[in-house]
């Protein structure tokens, strides 16, 4: 009973249930001038409205911030919509209806107070039922095509691909370990797709916002307003990933996480190489033996720093397969051969059981709960497969001499290269402009790769050197500035999620990254974003 009433009690609480979710916080922070709207005649800018504290307290800290460098209005893009629930039934229809969505966003929207001058669209939204309408009906022609194209899924709407978001939605949403495309949920995916199209491209094609400040660029509730804003010209910047403190988007690279694509080339640049990989190297190894490094210090406990588990005798030689989790968003990189873990995971099965080679599974050691079901629909389904323990660490894999390890994308690949075993892959990972790795881009290359786990593609003195490269430019590479913002930003992200999260914990590390000097330059950059056109990309990429 009490527990219904603390519901009820949020249910019509004024604010989100936290005392740090207020209007005049940011005030207390950055001090500055309150305008009306009519006086902004510099334009706007667009902030994402999600129901997230990490969120609300960055974007409104960088709101504040901003007011400082130049008299923009600011109006916030609603995003609650599929998100607001779990499931397809009945109770999971009602909150995600335009009602509910509404009254629970409000609640983040009274919270920003008179920081926000105006909402720019809501995406479940009110009043709009004959467009509703002619989005449901369109719906369905869109979906039946897109059902039809089997594993090779694609959804483009005026010129743009919406197919990945549409499946990592319905992975996260449904929820579903595995992708079905002829679940009627996929077309009210679709629909939704379609009622946020045509709310985005009315925004931001008419009120031309000077930029839009966005969390992430998966899923429908993210990823359709990044498109289309960057369609009609306008700048976007994600803040959804923890090795970069902000990134600016374009059309020709729609993730948040960072491009590592030219890692390799931009280390043969530098100088003092020999001195940049000894530090490379020191940091990894303080990992390696549990520690915490600066790569992983938004970790409560190094997977290191663990007692080692048992291991089966016949490991050496082995393959190891390290497995995702199966409701994680698996597009947040191109080029990936598999449109869910499920299909990839079936499909390096099958082919290291045909060729005969001796594998393990290893489950993903920060897996949500729904992953065990997965994980015990996948025992049932391959009954035979082997598994390792998911405290098993990867030292402990190369000291029993392991042939190769398998992943789809996982920073494993690195760790694994500097002991000396090598890796297959089947996305444009991070690491894909090294050796170490190989890549594989079809499945037909990837079949060919997991039936040859065996092969070195360079020698292990090599692969060693290639991985501290990857190492000191992923975690290491920036101006002590650039590099301090990182490490603020991960410290208010460890007080948001894992710390005891304690108004005074995460007010000062709300305070220490606004203090950093890279984060004023980062939003002055803003402004100048919003003036620039998308042709002249700026740094934080």
């Amino acid at each position: 009973m009490k527990l219904q009433k603390g519901k009820l009690a949020r249910l019509f609480s004024k604010y989100p249930p936290d005392s740090l979710l207020r209007p005049g916080l940011f005030e207390t922070l950055i001090p500055s001038k309150q305008t009306h709207r009519s006086q902004h005649k510099n334009g706007v800018i667009c902030i994402q409205g999600v129901p997230d504290k990490l969120y609300f307290l960055l974007f409104g800290l960088m709101r504040q911030q901003l007011k400082l460098h130049s008299d923009l209005g600011a109006e916030l893009l609603v995003v609650r919509a599929i998100s607001g629930a779990m499931g397809t039934g009945w109770l999971a229809y009602a909150k995600r209806s335009s009602v509910l969505a509404w009254w629970w966003s409000s609640q983040w929207e009274r919270a920003y107070g008179p920081m926000m001058n105006g909402i720019a669209y809501r995406c479940a939204a009110l009043f709009q039922p004959l467009d509703d309408l002619k989005d449901w009906f369109k719906s369905k022609s869109l979906w039946m095509a897109f059902k039809i194209r089997e594993e090779d899924f694609s959804l483009v709407i005026n010129g743009v691909e919406y197919g990945d978001l549409v499946i990592d939605s319905y992975l996260r949403f449904m929820p579903s370990p595995r992708f079905d495309a002829n679940d009627p949920f996929v077309r009210q995916l679709i629909w939704q797709v379609l009622r946020d199209i045509r709310q985005a491209e009315k925004y931001f094609g008419e009120i031309k916002p000077k930029f839009y400040l966005s969390s992430y660029s998966t899923y429908v509730e993210h990823g359709v307003a990044v498109r289309v804003a960057m369609q009609q010209g306008v700048s976007v910047w994600t803040f959804g990933d923890l090795v970069r403190f902000g990134k600016r988007l374009s059309p020709q690279n729609v993730y948040h996480t960072t491009d590592c694509a030219h890692y390799r080339a931009d280390f043969q640049h530098l100088d003092r190489q020999e001195e940049r990989l000894a530090e490379a190297a020191e940091k990894l190894n303080l990992r390696l033996s549990g520690g915490i490094d600066p790569a992983t210090s938004y970790m409560r406990v190094s997977a290191y720093g663990e007692k080692k588990s048992a291991l089966p005798p016949d490991l050496k030689g082995a393959v190891v397969v390290f497995l995702h989790d199966f409701y994680d968003s698996p597009h947040i990189f191109p080029e990936l051969v598999f449109c869910d873990f499920w299909r990839w995971i079936c499909f390096t099965i099958e082919t290291l059981q045909a060729s005969g080679v001796t594998f393990y599974l290893k489950p993903h050691p920060n897996q949500i709960a729904l992953s065990q079901a997965a994980l015990t629909d996948l025992r049932a389904q391959y009954p035979g497969v082997k598994w390792l323990p998911p405290s098993v660490n990867n030292a402990q894999l190369a000291q029993e001499g392991i042939a190769c390890g398998v992943t789809v994308y996982g920073t494993v690949a690195h760790e694994l290269a500097y002991l000396g075993v090598p890796s297959v892959g089947c996305a444009q990972h991070p690491h894909h402009s090294f050796d170490f790795c190989r890549t594989a881009k079809t499945r037909e290359e990837y079949k060919t790769m997991l039936e040859s786990p065996g092969v070195l593609p360079v020698d292990k003195d090599e692969m060693r050197r290639q991985a501290l490269m990857f190492y000191y430019m992923h975690n290491l590479h920036g101006t002590p500035e650039e590099l301090a913002l990182r490490q603020a930003f991960v410290q208010f992200w460890y007080a948001c999620n894992i710390g005891e999260g304690k108004d005074a914990e995460v007010l000062s590390a709300l305070q220490n990254l606004r203090d950093q000097k890279a984060f004023q330059t980062l939003m002055h950059d803003l402004v100048k974003s919003g003036e620039d056109n998308l042709d002249k990309a700026i740094g934080h990429e």
